[in-house]
Formats: structure tokens, sequence, C-alpha cells
């Protein structure tokens, strides 16, 4: 019965961690072609940020989609440990 309960709980880290990563991802490099315009930090963009600013937010938000997509590997190995445990109780 125990080996059951681990393999199920596995199960559903996994099902979990693999949610994660398809809501998530991984973070992917840029291919995006073309010449970009350089501009000063202090600049102010479209959306009322400066450069500064706008370059924080994305360094912050690229920051947190790494740590989720790592948690969502994380679960997927956690997962398959606890499949692998319940093949051994």
């Amino acid at each position: 019965m125990l080996a059951h309960i681990v393999n199920s709980f596995g199960l559903v880290l996994n099902m979990v961690g693999a949610f994660i990563l398809f809501w998530r991802g991984f973070p992917q490099p840029s291919f995006e072609e073309g010449v970009g315009m350089g501009l000063e930090d202090g600049t102010v963009l479209e959306n009322g940020l400066t450069v500064v600013e706008n370059n924080q937010n994305v360094s912050e938000e690229k920051e947190r989609f790494t740590r989720i997509s790592k948690l969502g590997l994380a679960l997927l190995f956690i997962g398959f440990a606890f499949q692998l445990l319940a093949i051994w109780l």
C-alpha cells in the first residue's frame, strides 16, 4: 500500500512539474534580427519608463522565469525519484 502512495505522489509531482514547464518553459535565446537603436539610460520609452527602469523590469522577469522553470524541472526529477523508490518498497 505504501508503494502505491509513494508512486502516486511521484506521478502528481511529475504532472505539476510538466505543467510548470509547459506554462513557463525554459528561457530561450533571442533570435531577433535587425539593427537596434541605441538609447541613453535616461531616455523615456513609450510605456513611460526610462531605459534603466525597463531594463531592471526585464531582468527581474527573466530571473523569475528562470526560477520557475528550474522548479518545474526539479519537480520532474523528484517525482521520478519517488516513482523509483516505490519500486523498491
